[in-house]
């Protein structure tokens, strides 16, 4: 039997997507067991909601010495994460809340993809780049809320091209209650039902969402007064509540560059103002050439919620990524030849494998995957803090540390960071100097504190003065420090002074 060129074609075309999906697959695996469940400040916050829940405590940050509630993160998520607590507290147990999210996100963007009119060439190249983007490989196998937004938003929005308005309107609320960053999801579905005269489906659309996101929105604002100690991050959570006029349009424009940076930077973990530039031409032609209400819609109002807060756009961009993918690639495919357009999405393809495997070397050598480009802290060194605390330090000892979630996860010990990181100074102010030897000491005497833990922290921008802080402390005799067995020279601890 011989085969025809076309079919040999084929053949190798399958087997070059098998094998692409298959790596993908081995690099999800190889995040998903390794020992760390939540040094990420996110993951780690999460995930004491979660016990909080589990425990009957209700959504409160009970890491803390005085437990205060959780108002800056709705709650769909840690709820979720609170069953499989009720299980097991194993990493791999609790990290597969994630991975199933992600894997199902991804298998729903190829069907909604194909709904919308996609080859199934263009779905699978689509859909294979999003899974690839180091990024989405970091959200989908930690502690955080992302994936399981992008797996509500596009069940909604494929809901809402089947006409099941009902559904659509669950799905959206739902996600609202996983990021709220969802009400643009609700606003865009609503729009496009009514500029179809679908009033009916329209209103249905609308309650349901309503009625399921709004208990949360009157929940935080309830609670927002109690929860002093992180009111400095919430206080000015968007560029319409407290910052100065200057302050917003600082925020605007680095959001607005972030957000035209945000498709290369998560493919290959590079940016520059070229690649940004050339982003937005591209994207603005692509919305000119062809326009297509879903999900362009929902896509614009998303962006214009992302510019509008006060928090970097990267990570929430990875949850629509292959909507941003399917903006340019339903345009290309129009004016492009198709060996022109194979050559473009295997080179594309192939830019998010050498930093998704710089990223796994570091992360199988730390225990830990990091979200950015920079060394991840290493689990197997933290652990040995983790042991020591635990047998050292009585259980009313409180810690300061810049990863306070993850050590009252894993010692048990009440840990606070020793001062009020405010959101607009975390990412935009030039050259913070975030924390200051005095906030710390003022934390050791009103949180009776005995013990200060020091690490690495590699791309947090608080890590510099804190680590200054620390040693300042330590010079100054207010805290002095303690061995660890085997601990590394980044990894320090230290405990008050005469104890």
């Amino acid at each position: 039997m011989t085969w025809s060129a076309g079919a040999q074609r084929a053949s190798i075309s399958t087997y070059l997507v098998a094998t692409y999906f298959a790596l993908i697959a081995v690099l999800y695996g190889i995040a998903w067991f390794l020992p760390a469940a939540a040094l990420d400040h996110d993951a780690a916050l999460n995930l004491v909601t979660a016990k909080a829940i589990a425990a009957g405590h209700g959504y409160v940050v009970d890491s803390v010495p005085t437990p205060v509630s959780e108002t800056s993160r709705p709650p769909l998520f840690s709820a979720v994460l609170a069953l499989f607590v009720l299980v097991s507290s194993n990493a791999q147990w609790l990290k597969l809340a994630p991975v199933a999210s992600t894997a199902g996100w991804l298998a729903l963007t190829y069907r909604l993809l194909l709904r919308m009119g996609a080859s199934k060439n263009g779905a699978l190249v689509t859909t294979g780049l999003a899974a690839a983007s180091p990024m989405v490989l970091f959200l989908g196998t930690n502690l955080v809320p992302e994936s399981l937004f992008a797996l509500l938003t596009t069940g909604a929005l494929l809901a809402l091209l089947d006409e099941r308005a009902f559904l659509a309107g669950v799905l959206a609320g739902l996600a609202t209650l996983t990021q709220t960053a969802g009400v643009a999801l609700i606003a865009a579905c609503v729009i496009t039902l009514l500029a179809r005269r679908r009033f009916q489906a329209g209103a249905t659309l609308a309650l349901t969402s309503t009625v399921i996101a709004a208990p949360w929105f009157g929940w935080s604002l309830a609670h927002l007064t109690h929860d002093l100690p992180l009111q400095g991050v919430q206080s000015a959570s968007n560029i319409f509540t407290g910052l100065a006029a200057n302050e917003k349009a600082v925020v605007v424009g680095h959001n607005l560059w972030d957000l035209f940076a945000s498709p290369i930077s998560l493919l290959t973990g590079y940016s520059s103002a070229s690649t940004i530039a050339l982003t937005a031409v591209v994207l603005g032609w692509c919305f000119v050439v062809r326009r297509q209400t879903v999900p362009d819609l929902f896509l614009l109002l998303y962006s214009l919620v992302l510019v509008c807060r006060v928090a970097p756009p990267e990570r929430s961009i990875a949850a629509v990524l292959p909507f941003v993918f399917w903006v340019a690639w339903r345009a290309l495919r129009r004016v492009g030849s198709a060996p022109a357009l194979a050559a473009i999405a295997v080179i594309v393809a192939i830019a998010p494998l050498g930093p998704d495997v710089v990223r796994i070397a570091r992360a199988r050598a730390a225990g830990n995957l990091s979200s950015v480009a920079t060394p991840p802290n290493n689990w197997y060194e933290l652990d040995r803090q983790f042991a020591f605390l635990r047998s050292a330090a009585s259980v009313e000892d409180v810690v300061i540390s810049d990863n306070d979630s993850a050590f009252f996860l894993s010692t048990g010990r009440k840990a606070v960071r020793g001062f009020v990181p405010a959101a607009y100074e975390l990412s935009y102010a030039p050259q913070p100097v975030l924390v200051t030897p005095d906030q710390l000491s003022r934390a050791i005497i009103e949180q009776h504190a005995g013990w200060v833990s020091l690490t690495p922290d590699r791309g947090l921008r608080e890590s510099p003065s804190f680590h200054q802080s620390v040693e300042a402390l330590e010079r100054g005799g207010i805290i002095e420090p303690v061995m660890v067995p085997g601990a590394g020279r980044d990894y320090r601890l230290f405990r008050l002074a005469g104890r």
